[in-house]
């Protein structure tokens, strides 16, 4: 039975602190594939980082909570006066009073940053259906570039439930929670408790050879994280997990087979490929 897992590092681009955990979670542990976050400190220099890296897809982390890559001057429904999205992440309701017009320009906007650098668009994006205008901007946009989005399901328990789109549920693509024990969040409170390689290695797959879409947020944390996100510490220790030489003995076990999101979509080989040529011990062929 083949075992396939695509690993996402999620929030790539908040910080050029966070961004060194980033990096290592890629370079030592088993990160396949960046969730980049247009919007933020950090976005340019990672984007140049992941240029270098084509073995590693690129995924659309819709953040929205920083600054716009326009002029707030040309997206005024969506800023405050500090020129960053009204919203951040504690203020989601205020999405309502963004146009479609400013939405999809500023759309536009990363997707373009994005092709700059790498000189191509996203590989893949997730959407949410809220109804607003922003989201509907968002998905038009995505259809534009022709970029997938409705790739996978994602688990029962999962805080954004989403059944994939009809033409790619035949690849048993499958998005599993990312996040700790809902009942506690992240709340620092129970940090001590907190055991992302146990969740990691209870992963189980059926002979329908399923592929796992699964991920967190490894990397270091500073001052801005610990301001804006309640996902602040717990980074540092999914980082530590990601690197972790139980995981990867555990991956090397069970003969799982380490793959980017363009090998599930396009059955692609590109990441095994990268492991292959710097003689890794996570490349399926070096499995015994």
């Amino acid at each position: 039975m083949r075992k396939r897992l695509v690993f996402r590092v999620d929030d790539v681009g908040y910080t050029p602190c966070y961004d060194m955990g980033v990096k290592k979670a890629f370079e030592e542990g088993i990160g396949s594939s960046a969730d980049v976050m247009f919007d933020s400190p950090d976005t340019v220099e990672m984007l140049k980082w992941l240029k270098e890296r084509p073995w590693i897809s690129v995924g659309w982390h819709r953040h929205l909570w920083e600054s716009p890559v326009l002029s707030p001057k040309e997206v005024p429904s969506l800023v405050d006066e500090e020129g960053r999205f009204k919203w951040r992440h504690r203020k989601t309701k205020l999405m309502a009073e963004a146009t479609y017009e400013d939405a999809y320009k500023e759309f536009v906007a990363e997707a373009e940053l994005c092709y700059s650098i790498l000189g191509k668009y996203p590989d893949v994006a997730g959407v949410r259906n809220t109804g607003y205008a922003l989201d509907q901007a968002y998905q038009d946009v995505l259809d534009k570039y022709h970029i997938p989005y409705g790739v996978f399901t994602t688990t029962a328990d999962h805080r954004n439930f989403q059944q994939a789109k009809e033409e790619y549920r035949h690849l048993n693509y499958i998005s599993v929670n990312i996040q700790p024990d809902p009942q506690i969040g992240f709340d620092l409170a129970y940090f001590k408790d907190y055991d992302p390689l146990s969740k990691m290695m209870s992963l189980t797959w059926t002979d329908r050879e399923e592929a796992y879409f699964y991920g967190w947020h490894p990397g270091y944390c500073d001052d801005h994280i610990m301001a804006e996100s309640t996902c602040n510490l717990h980074r540092c220790k999914e980082l530590e997990a990601c690197c972790s030489p139980i995981l990867k003995q555990w991956i090397i076990d069970n003969r799982i087979e380490l793959c980017n999101q363009r090998d599930i979509l396009y059955g692609t080989n590109e990441f095994q490929e990268h492991l292959k040529e710097i003689n890794s011990p996570l490349w399926i062929g070096n499995m015994k």
